[in-house]
This record gives structure tokens, sequence and C-alpha cells, in this order.
């Protein structure tokens, strides 16, 4: 038995136990020496339920880092102060411009760096496959149809949450309120979401209080004329409980009518108004213009062109409602119709403020420059106008 362990080295157990030892003791000190890589176990975002202004549930991730805004909610993203999460734009959001959209001066720098992801504009559906390239947490469509809403989450398999501002060229309160709430809690963006609610409140208050002790029979009778509806219209396009209007407190011939929303009344029926003040949308200041050549013994039969009592305001809806617009077209109606207890507003300086907290840019002077700016517009004896 000894000569058949020595012939073909048989090991003994204790000899076996030591070899594996020193060969582990080997092992162990040669890896030693290189670099261990570090184990990375992906693992998947926690999703939760959330349920859209259109009341449709979603099941998004919990830290929502990446969006993609389409239709006005890029206007949102930028009340937010949350251009910072925005991985895709639409082509509408590089090109710089302010006509009746000044948010657009604070996208468009970004937008510049971004992958495009559709034209953009009403109606348009965006391109499916460059949205699933950048492949965003979730994508924010407001002023979108439902139908729509539902082809891009289905084609991208991303999930699309609706924002809404109401009834489309209405200004709703109480739901862009909402919208607010909705982003606020959707992107961890809760203290802005407050501030954007405590200002509007402030400022509505604000100019509430101005007037609150004018008594209704001494309250200037005003119209507003030209307003944009499907493009530029004449002073008979109108709206019945405009809403800078009655934010100032102002008296609108219209809401007699018994009508919401826009409309266009007859000429005779202006005439017969024959209201103290006329605001002018800007918007529609060619229109105005180009029938006040063809037919000044009209205007000239208004009160308040006789007396001079007409004036520029901002139009607001523009791709949607531009709600610092409206607020800084309600400071200057209330400096026009109430200037006495309007003292301490300069209606230029009051833009610059409104639009700086909302999209963080003072835009007054260059949207000046495509709508004149606040101020007297004058019609002279030879078919023209000036500002």
């Amino acid at each position: 038995m000894a000569a058949f362990q020595q012939r073909h080295k048989v090991f003994a157990p204790k000899a076996v136990n030591l070899y594996l030892a020193g060969l582990m003791t080997f092992f162990v000190i040669l890896a030693s020496g290189f670099p261990q890589p570090d184990l990375v176990f992906a693992q998947t975002p926690e999703k939760v339920t959330v349920t859209d202004m259109a009341g449709r549930r979603l099941q998004v991730v919990k830290n929502i880092k990446k969006i993609i805004p389409l239709g006005a909610a890029a206007r949102f993203i930028v009340y937010m102060q949350s251009l910072d999460l925005v991985a895709g734009m639409e082509a509408i959001e590089t090109k710089w411009t302010t006509a009746g959209r000044p948010y657009g001066l604070a996208t468009f720098a970004k937008a510049e760096t971004l992958p495009v992801i559709g034209a953009g504009g009403p109606g348009k559906l965006p391109d499916f496959e460059k949205i699933i390239t950048v492949w965003p947490d979730i994508v924010l469509a407001m002023g979108i149809d439902i139908a729509q809403v539902e082809t891009i989450q289905q084609k991208t398999g991303i999930p699309v949450f609706v924002l809404s501002y109401g009834t489309p060229g209405t200004i709703d309160i109480a739901t862009i309120k909402e919208a607010f709430r909705t982003l606020g809690q959707l992107l961890d963006r809760n203290a802005r979401a407050d501030q954007l609610i405590a200002t509007l409140d402030s400022l509505k208050k604000d100019l509430a209080d101005r007037t609150e002790r004018i008594a209704g029979s001494a309250r200037p009778r005003a119209y507003v004329g030209a307003i944009s509806y499907m493009g530029i219209q004449p002073i008979t396009s109108t709206e019945s409980f405009f809403v800078p209007l009655a934010w100032a407190g102002g008296r609108n011939v219209v809401d007699a009518v018994g009508r919401t929303g826009h409309f266009f009344v007859d000429p005779e029926k202006l005439l017969a108004w024959n209201p103290e003040h006329i605001f002018i949308d800007a918007g529609g200041l060619d229109k105005v213009a180009d029938d006040y050549r063809r037919n000044p013994e009209f205007y000239h039969r208004l009160k308040a062109v006789q007396q001079g009592h007409v004036f520029l305001i901002m139009p607001y809806n523009n791709y949607h409602t531009n709600l610092e617009i409206a607020l800084a077209d309600a400071y200057f109606i209330g400096k026009v119709l109430y200037p006495e207890v309007f003292t301490d507003i300069d209606p230029a300086t009051k833009a610059d403020e409104i639009f700086s907290f909302f999209i963080g840019i003072p835009a007054y002077t260059t949207l000046s420059k495509e709508y004149h700016g606040f101020g007297r517009v004058q019609f002279d004896k030879n078919g023209h106008l000036s500002f």
C-alpha cells in the first residue's frame, strides 16, 4: 500500500487541505493588487398613481426628473420655474418671439439647446419617435385634444398628463390655481405653486381694494374692441365680462347684452351705447386703422374718440392665455378709469414687476415694440391713427 501511494503520489487529507489553503491565499493576494469593480444593480424607479386634470389616472415615477411640455404647457413650466426639468421642446418654443407670448423670451434660449420633438402649434401632433428618443418621465399637455393625448401616450408608451386652463379664451382663475397646485405636487415644486397663487390673489385684491368705495353710478362706462378671435378683428369684436376690465372695476357696456364670451356687435349698437372710454386690443389695431381710413365719420360720432379717451391695451390670448399680460392690462385700465386711486401706479413699471414675477423677465419694453405699449390712440382728421 505504501508503495502504491508512493508511485501514484496519493495525497493524504491533511496535505490536500494545506494545498487548497495555500492556493486560496495566492488568489487573494493576486486579486488585491487589482481594482475591484463596483456592482451596480438597476432599480426600477418607484411609481405612484396620479390623476390629471382630465380625470385620467396614470402611473408615473415618483421623482420626476425629465419632462416634455406640449401645447401651452411650456408657459406653465415657465411660471413654475421648472425649465431645468425640460428635456425636449416643440419648434415653436425655439423662436425668439414676444407677440402676445412673452414667456417665449424665457424658453427660446433653453429650447435651442434641446431636441425638437415636433413643430408645435394648435392641432399639431408631435414626432413620436423623437419623444421616445428623449424618453422623458412624463409628457405634460395643455390645450390639446384628449383624443390626441391618448394617441401620444399609446404611440410612445410614456404617460401624458393633461393640464387645463379652463374654457379656451377665458380666464378661469379657479382652474388656473388648480393647475398650479397640481404641477406643484407632480414636480415637487409646491413652494413655487404657493407663491403663484398668493401673488395672483394679492394682485386681484389690490385692484379690488382700490375701487371698492367707488359707487357703481360713478364708474365710467367702457368698451373693449378689436379683440382677436381666430385672427385679427375690427372694433366691433368684443367680449362680455372682459376680465382685465372687471378686475379694474370698470363697467363694461356689453355686459348688459346677457351673452358670455366673445361676440360681434352691430356698429349702430356701439353708437347707441356711446361709452366714455374705449380700449383697443393692440392685436387688432391694423384692422381698426384700416376701418378708420374707410369710415372716419363713424368713429368721430363716438364720444370716446371726440374726447380723446381711446386707449391701447395688449392682447393676452396667444397660444392660450398669458396671465401676466391680463394682469398688466388691468392695472393700466384702472389707471385710466380711476387715476385718483392709482396715483402710485406707473403702468409700465407695474407691468415689468408682474412679468418679472411670472416669467422671470421684465418684458414690457420688448412687448411695446410689438404692440406700441400702453397709451392713448389719436384719431386725426385725415383718417390716420397715432399713438
